[in-house]
């Protein structure tokens, strides 16, 4: 591969092929990095959960068992493995046992509905889910259930919450039992030796413009070489970093776990987001590493415990995804730690632009950084011109460590490419005088919302499922807390009544909470332009005169 340096050394379980630069090593697998740690440095804790803690040693074992019995049940390269659970050790242990036979991983969120359930299984047709079967509360016996009996690929459902074991699948013990002791070491060797840096490790949902989400596949080596930029420009060397991000998010798999991998760093999983308890953990964890969105950090600096905080071990600040206010940046800069920001998104696998260590409040809380030189970025204007500062243009990129594709879509990876091989991000950036990007807007209809990229389109097809529903759009506007939220319009059926309230819940049984529009307004007619299309700027220009605190979502 073009893109590895150094001599290839001898693995240290004889399986691994280990390759190393002057100080960093580079290699095939992100997985291998955790054999790697677990050889030089067998006693560091890599993994803390609510009730467990594991040195790297432990972590190989668990994986190395659980590869084993992964390839014995049928699953081998290529095959898909599902996970659906919050961010905890489990994960983890079933993303670096899949990825280190050849097997692609992808995470399944719990807020999903069956609706998206469906959609991930028909595109990714998984062989295995392994699944919490109750979380915060939630059951999803019959989520499962309905998997495992609409689609045929998916051979076994694992459950790693015992008590859940029941028709909708197999317990965790039970599913090693059978299987790990049928692989042997010859035939894991053989697995790991097929696997290229190239080959995809894991498949992360997003969504199209369409509102369709797609699966866009991040290979290897993405993870790996993205992993080393980002600890180059945040280097710490005994990182303890907070892990609380949705693990079908990029945040999670690239930016925080593999980076953590690459470094042989400390994972500490908070399961949900609190801030109080997010607090509590960083203090008694010895947190360094602290990436959140902006509207977590909002969240947690809104605490009236926040300006009394003692945080020593902390290092660095960071958040991506868009802007932060200012007054919020502020209150991080009391902490003794760096602050930063940076850009990325899914397709991208990983942060292109990052700002400076240095970097002002004022113009922290404006920009996205500045363009890493390592990755091949342009901001390129509507008529085929290369902006310069000043100017503004969508923001694209090009290199060997973007998505491999949409899993399953070639006519969708197409259209994300230009001609000549550039990923178009839908996202415009102004270049100022300083060298910063500044995100000023997104191509056609997304917003983002709390850190999730959100497509009108997705929702206004639900909304139009219900029976009493006529026409309806989606708008994103701003919002001081989650940077933009959605706002409903939507024309009802002559003649039927809907309210605010049975709208909603329709759109919480099938959506994504974060996808659920914040308001739903109801005109007795939407309008539209002469081709018939919903005239959207119309709409945008209306939210001014709409009486914002009316209770049952009606415009005054």
């Amino acid at each position: 591969m073009t893109w590895q340096c150094g001599l290839a050394t001898q693995a240290q379980d004889g399986n691994i092929p280990m390759k190393r630069e002057t100080e960093t090593a580079y290699f095939e697998k992100i997985s291998d990095y955790l054999f790697r740690h677990a050889a030089e440095r067998p006693g560091h804790e890599a993994l803390v959960g609510q009730e467990q803690r594991l040195d790297y040693l432990e972590f190989s074992r668990r994986v190395e068992l659980l590869s084993r019995s992964l390839l014995a049940s049928g699953i081998g390269y290529g095959d898909r493995v599902a996970f659906l659970g919050p961010a905890c050790p489990e994960f983890m242990i079933v993303m670096m046992a899949t990825v280190d036979i050849g097997a692609v991983w992808l995470g399944l969120h719990p807020r999903y509905r069956i609706p998206e359930f469906r959609h991930v299984a028909a595109t990714a047709t998984p062989g295995i889910v392994f699944a919490f079967g109750n979380i915060d509360g939630r059951c999803y016996r019959e989520e499962l259930l309905t998997l495992r009996q609409e689609f045929p690929c998916i051979r076994e459902i694992v459950l790693l919450d015992e008590s859940a074991a029941s028709e909708a699948g197999v317990g965790y013990a039970s599913f090693m039992d059978e299987y790990s002791e049928e692989c042997t070491p010859d035939w894991i060797g053989d697995a790991r030796e097929f696997v290229t840096a190239d080959d995809a490790a894991v498949i992360i949902f997003t969504s199209g413009t369409t509102g369709a989400p797609k699966g866009a596949m991040i290979s290897h080596h993405g993870l790996v070489h993205c992993a080393h930029v980002e600890r180059s420009r945040w280097p710490d060397r005994d990182m303890r970093m907070l892990q609380n991000m949705p693990i079908n998010h990029i945040a999670n798999i690239g930016m925080m776990s593999s980076m953590a991998m690459v470094c042989g760093g400390t994972l500490v999983f908070q399961g949900r987001f609190d801030p109080e308890e997010l607090l509590d953990i960083m203090q008694r964890e010895r947190i360094t590493f602290w990436l959140q969105s902006p509207v977590q950090f909002h969240m947690v600096t809104a605490l009236k415990r926040f300006s009394s905080a003692d945080l020593p071990s902390l290092r660095y600040i960071i958040w991506g995804g868009g802007p932060m206010p200012e007054h919020v940046v502020a209150k991080l800069r009391t902490l003794d730690a760096t602050v930063a920001t940076a850009y990325g998104m899914t397709e991208l696998g990983c942060y292109v632009t990052y700002s400076d260590l240095d970097e002002e409040t004022g113009i922290l809380a404006q920009v996205i950084g500045k363009p890493e030189p390592r990755y091949d970025l342009r901001v390129m204007m509507d008529d085929g011109r290369t902006a310069s500062a000043g100017e503004s243009g969508e923001i694209q990129a090009r290199g060997d460590w973007l998505m491999i594709g949409y899993y399953n879509q070639p006519d969708e990876t197409e259209k994300a490419f230009t001609h000549d091989g550039w990923f178009r991000t839908g996202d415009v950036a102004r270049i100022r005088r300083d060298g910063n990007w500044q995100l000023v807007g997104r191509l056609k209809e997304m917003y983002k919302s709390g850190g999730y990229n959100i497509y009108p389109r997705e929702i206004e097809i639900v909304i139009e499922a219900h029976p009493a529903v006529a026409l309806t759009a989606v708008l994103g506007v701003p919002d001081p807390l989650y940077g933009e939220v959605g706002q409903a319009f939507v024309e009802t059926v002559p003649g039927i009544s809907l309210s605010e309230q049975d709208i909603r819940r329709w759109c919480r049984d099938r959506l994504a909470n974060y996808k659920v529009p914040k308001r739903f307004w109801f005109p007795d007619v939407l309008p539209k332009l002469p081709v018939g299309k919903i005239d959207r700027q119309q709409l945008r220009r209306s939210l001014a005169g709409l009486n914002m605190s009316t209770p049952d979502g009606t415009a005054s």
